[in-house]
């Protein structure tokens, strides 16, 4: 039996990540998380090998950036999930994958296929 890909989700929103997670596991993914902070996300990617991780932008007053640029050093795919847009996003991640809050269950499913699709 194949390994199912692992999911990173990063959300500070409790019942938002519970959302996610409860999609993407019926769905046939393991999750990894979810964590609400930059440094358990940095601990957890560290730790645990991830096929893709969703990322919330603004996690209680920090930003996710730099779990995007580790997870981009790592060639990981993810996207930004959140009520930013990409003209809010730092040059360095302006082509990078953002998906609007809030955001329905066939988008969530949509978004985690395409980043595991273009995996390296």
């Amino acid at each position: 039996m194949a390994e199912q890909p692992r999911v990173l989700i990063v959300e500070d929103e409790w019942l938002v990540a519970e959302d996610y997670s409860s999609t993407l596991r019926a769905a046939g993914y393991a999750i990894v998380g979810p964590t609400p902070s930059v440094d358990g996300a940095l601990a957890l990617s560290a730790e645990t090998e991830v096929g893709a991780a969703l990322l919330d932008i603004n996690l209680n007053g920090e930003t996710s950036y730099p779990i995007a640029k580790r997870l981009a050093e790592r060639n990981v795919p993810f996207a930004f999930m959140s009520g930013y847009t990409t003209s809010d996003l730092p040059p360095s991640f302006s082509g990078r994958t953002i998906v609007g809050k809030p955001i329905s269950e066939a988008a969530l499913l949509a978004t985690v296929g395409e980043l595991l699709a273009v995996q390296p």
